[in-house]
């Protein structure tokens, strides 16, 4: 229920967003901002009561991604992020109860309360564990099933009998026959054999059907004659066998749920025909209740649920730092190729005003809809716009450096700027020399990223290798 009603306010939010709701990153989509209209009125929500805000830190990282949004709209993106996954990862484990409750009427067993469905003769007999409740007792029970006995027509048996067998195994825990205090074992077939025993018991009040023991009026020792009649076909032979019970104190809970036991076999031999099995419902004067016991995994998918909640701002630091980083390498890559084009406009005669609106110009024609998102020239669109709002150009070049947070960029930013102020004529030549510099970096980059690749190539070709000795090997044995 939890599930549909956050999956249906998630397509509401998504359908209509909310007033005030901040878009994404523009980057590569993915699911978790489909969530973010929702995840955003959930923002609202707790800005509104509890005052969450973000923290300087996330703010300064947050906006070198997030290029020209204020401080509200980073926190609200921000916080967006974290609640989407957050919902991920709730409706996940939700999820994962439903499926967990389904499965669980599906092993449903107990239908109103007191039947048990019978396997077809054809099948084997079944066990189910159950809760029984008598009054305020309560005991987990299993309940023998034994499936549906055929007809008169449908009953045919082929059996062999072995005397030595049944006499050397039917006292089970018991010492002799002379000190009977454990149930027997009632054999109703010889291994290996075509044999059934049937058993025919003297005193039923006191030996059950199944070897039970019901010694609850037995005082002293009592002797009992019990028959095992070893059946092949119309061949029949009985084995008496005198054996002595001995009495035993219990207390009222174990007379309690031998009185159930007795009751359930009348019930299991009165219906032995039909498709349900009906368990008692009525022990003396207390009224007996089922429930069908269960393994839940709840447990388990509660951990996982709150090792998830601890392991997501561990995944959006990493995640943060892997992009901070993404970030400074694609900076690295265009700067070279940014200060090229500067210097060849400066050198047609445009000022660094034009050349900056030259070089924007271009990348706006490449990318109109804003689809790709490049960092250096989002940047500079970002200056350009702080340009034509009337920002002094010294300011706008000197902020556009801090924001990159590289080197190489305020040093070309600084270069700018003292010619701005000192009106220095030598500024082609100056950023000629920067040139040529950037040139000898990128020449020192290339190397380096070539040496990284050949590192990463390792592994592959360290594989081809065990592949290719492996067929010479497989090749030599083939040969021998």
């Amino acid at each position: 229920m939890l599930f549909v009603i956050v999956l249906i306010c998630i397509v509401y939010f998504y359908i209509r967003p909310p007033d005030g709701y901040v878009c994404g990153d523009g980057k590569k989509s993915d699911f978790s901002k489909k969530l973010y209209p929702f995840s955003y009125k959930v923002y609202l929500f707790l800005k509104n009561k509890f005052h969450v805000s973000i923290s300087n830190t996330n703010y300064e990282n947050y906006s070198r991604l997030f290029i020209g949004k204020d401080k509200k709209a980073i926190e609200a993106l921000y916080y967006q992020k974290i609640i989407s996954i957050v919902l991920i990862a709730f409706m996940a484990v939700t999820l994962l109860f439903s499926v967990e409750l389904l499965s669980g009427d599906e092993k449903k067993n107990i239908y109103q309360n007191y039947f048990i469905k019978r396997e077809e003769p054809q099948q084997q007999n079944k066990t189910i564990e159950v809760q029984a409740e008598i009054g305020e007792e309560k005991r987990d029970i299993t309940v023998d099933v034994r499936t549906r006995q055929y007809t008169e027509k449908e009953l045919k048996t082929q059996m062999k009998t072995a005397e030595e067998y049944v006499l050397k195994n039917y006292l089970g825990e018991n010492k002799s026959s002379e000190e009977i205090e454990f149930p027997l074992n009632i054999i109703h077939s010889i291994p290996d054999s075509a044999v059934t025993v049937e058993w025919d018991m003297d005193r039923d009040n006191i030996i059950q059907s199944d070897g039970s023991l019901d010694r609850s009026e037995v005082i002293e020792p009592v002797q009992v004659t019990i028959t095992a009649n070893l059946i092949y076909l119309d061949t029949e032979k009985e084995i008496p066998i005198n054996i002595t019970v001995l009495p035993i104190n219990k207390s009222r809970e174990e007379l309690l749920w031998e009185e159930w036991d007795k009751a359930h076999e009348e019930a299991s031999e009165l219906t032995k025909e039909s498709d349900y099995l009906r368990l008692p419902d009525k022990i003396g004067d207390s009224k007996v209740t089922y429930s069908e016991k269960t393994e839940s995994k709840w447990g388990i998918i509660i951990i996982c649920f709150i090792v998830v909640m601890f392991m997501i701002p561990i995944v959006l630091d990493s995640k943060l730092k892997s992009d901070l980083k993404q970030r400074e390498q694609e900076l690295r890559r265009e700067y070279p190729e940014f200060v090229e084009k500067f210097v060849l406009l400066i050198s047609a005669g445009l000022n660094c005003k034009g050349a900056w609106y030259r070089i924007t110009d271009e990348y706006i024609k490449k990318n109109p809809e804003k689809n790709k998102k490049n960092y250096l020239y989002d940047e500079m669109l970002f200056t350009r716009r702080q340009l034509e709002n009337g920002m002094n150009e010294s300011k706008a070049y000197e902020l556009f450096g801090r924001r990159i947070g590289l080197h190489s960029y305020m040093k070309f930013c600084t270069l700018i700027i003292q010619n701005m102020k000192k009106g220095s004529s030598d500024l082609l030549k100056i950023l000629d020399y920067e040139a040529t510099d950037v040139l000898n970096d990128r020449r020192e980059n290339a190397k380096m990223l070539g040496e990284q690749a050949g590192t990463k190539m390792l592994m592959p070709m360290g594989l081809m290798l065990v592949e290719v000795f492996a067929i010479i090997i497989y090749a030599a044995f083939q040969g021998m």
